[in-house]
């Protein structure tokens, strides 16, 4: 004799006829009487419009019956598409919150939904008849369609002729067809409906929004048609990489193993509006960098996935971790303009754009008359910019470095950081130093002169006649007291002006946010477990040998 286990413990329905189980069997009578019903007595147009109406129904019923689309049935793939049409296309919460590291919770037991739909129907059904039994009308009696039923045959003696006569001329036969025609469609829909039900059915939802859930909601206990695969913990996608220059972002990914990425940047007035996406499949430990436009005063980036072991998650960038717009300020000496911002793992770069003035107005002490008498004057002259030198300060907490200012051009800046999941604030400041050159006009030199008489001396010969005369003259001049200025030349003086600029983000609804930039953790390769071995199948062994029958053969 040769023995087998059969086992108990399958997840699996038994199928009663070939390969359909018997809600299967019962749904597909049900569909081929409809679609006979519907060829037979649809009351409009010739017989090959109802022989297509009836093929049409019928396949469609069927397909809906046998039909699957990955291991799902398609009421519940239809289900679960009107639920994506008509549901909300965007997660309202945290992304990276998305993915977990234990399985979902099971379900607690509830009833059978088929009982609490015939125990709702019965309820109802009793409330109509104890509403008709008050109105004075005939309770509710389905048994009495087939004949007289329970009815004493002598409750006829006691009617009248006439409506024994109507009575007679009834035929049962077209409430029969009433009654399967209603009973094949009842059955039809207590086969589809309890399925499509619970697809809808918000309890069947995880309670967190943000947990992560296999493809295809392949742990739900209405569902035999695969046992989900044990979860693997761990990071499926890193950001390697991000720089934002510009209005443009450029994201570095990394893949740890082989999965289908989906990403998306949302942007506009209030950051919820969708401005691109794109979807690209990656191998484990594969690398991609990606454009991303900004947009908007908060931009955001989401980047999801569906791994080839059927587990999804998603990473976000929020709007703190994106540092865009770029800082820009407006100086006396020099106006700088933040044109790229980066973040690799172990460092932060940087490139600042300087533009800087050639000429300027500088106030000095003028003085504009010296010697006996001497003034000055505060006076705005004219100053000429010869050079401008200065550092760049950046600092993320506790790290800092400084950076030589490069004037008329691009001053770029390394900041170490540490390694793992952060958001930097930074602080940028630039320290800078002008030399100037301002020309002076000449000054009047003043000289103090006293009061004096100078004599002057002449001879004069007179003639009179024959005979000449020779007289001196003496002239007295008087010079009183006077002063006189005289314009000298000066040279120019060189001052020097300083600056101190801060670098920051401009104000959001009127909020001063700091300029932050976001990190991830260093990358790590997914270690996927070998997967469970089958256990072994059952052998079939002999138990004793023939004698054990009592043959002698």
């Amino acid at each position: 004799m040769r023995e087998h286990e059969v086992p108990t413990h399958v997840q699996a329905e038994d199928k009663a006829l070939l390969w359909f189980t018997f809600p299967q069997i019962v749904a597909v009578v049900a569909t081929c009487a409809v679609a006979y019903g519907v060829y037979r007595y649809f009351p409009l147009g010739p017989s090959g419009l109802k022989l297509g109406i009836a093929i049409l129904l019928g396949t469609v019923g069927l397909a809906a019956v046998v039909g699957k689309v990955g291991g799902r049935g398609l009421p519940l793939v239809a289900a679960d598409l009107l639920k994506f049409k008509l549901g909300a296309r965007r997660y309202a919460g945290c992304p990276a919150e998305l993915a977990i590291s234990e399985p979902p919770p099971q379900l607690e037991a509830r009833p059978d939904p088929l009982r609490l739909l015939a125990k709702k129907a019965a309820g109802k059904i009793g409330k109509a008849v104890r509403a008709a039994r008050k109105k004075g009308r005939p309770p509710f009696r389905p048994h009495s369609w087939f004949g007289k039923g329970r009815r004493s045959r002598d409750a006829d003696a006691n009617r009248p002729r006439a409506e024994r006569e109507i009575v007679k001329h009834r035929k049962p036969w077209n409430r029969f067809l009433v009654v399967a025609g209603v009973g094949a469609l009842a059955a039809l829909a207590l086969v589809l409906l309890p399925n499509i039900a619970l697809a809808d059915d918000p309890e069947d939802e995880p309670e967190d929004e943000t947990e992560e859930r296999p493809y295809g909601d392949a742990w739900r206990l209405d569902e035999i048609y695969f046992v989900p695969p044990d979860p693997v913990p761990g990071r499926r996608v890193f950001i390697e990489r991000l720089s934002v220059t510009a209005n443009h972002a450029n994201v570095t990914l990394r893949a740890a193993h082989e999965l289908r990425l989906r990403g998306r940047a949302y942007g506009g007035r209030n950051g919820r509006t969708l401005r691109m996406g794109f979807n690209t499949p990656m191998s484990a430990g594969q690398s991609k960098s990606y454009n991303l436009s900004l947009d908007g005063p908060s931009p955001s980036f989401t980047f999801s996935w569906v791994d080839a072991l059927g587990r999804s998650g998603a990473v976000s960038l929020k709007s703190n971790q994106i540092p865009y717009p770029l800082p820009k300020a407006d100086g006396e000496l020099c106006d700088l303009e933040m044109t790229s911002l980066g973040w690799t793992p172990g460092n932060i770069t940087g490139v600042i754009a300087s533009e800087c003035i050639a000429e300027t107005r500088q106030e000095v002490d003028l003085p504009v008359y010296g010697g006996h008498f001497s003034q000055s004057v505060p006076a705005l002259l004219d100053a000429s910019v010869t050079g401008i030198t200065g550092t760049v300060s950046v600092s993320a907490g506790s790290n800092a470095t400084s950076a030589t200012f490069v004037q008329g051009g691009e001053t770029n800046f390394t900041l170490a950081v540490p390694d793992g999941k952060a958001v930097h604030d930074l602080e940028i400041t630039a320290a800078l130093t002008a030399a100037l050159n301002v020309p002076r006009p000449p000054m009047l030199q003043t000289v103090h002169h006293p009061a004096r008489t100078d004599v002057y001396t002449r001879r004069v010969t007179c003639r009179c006649g024959e005979s000449s005369t020779v007289k001196t003259l003496r002239i007295y001049v008087h010079h009183p007291e006077h002063v006189r200025a005289v314009e000298s030349e000066r040279s120019p003086v060189t001052p020097t002006r300083t600056e101190s600029i801060a670098l920051a983000p401009a104000p959001v609804t009127g909020q001063v946010r700091p300029l932050g930039l976001g990190a991830d953790v260093p990358y790590a390769g997914l270690v996927v477990p070998p997967p469970t071995p089958e256990p072994p199948r059952a052998e079939q062994t002999t138990v004793g040998d023939s004698s054990w029958w009592g043959f002698p053969w």
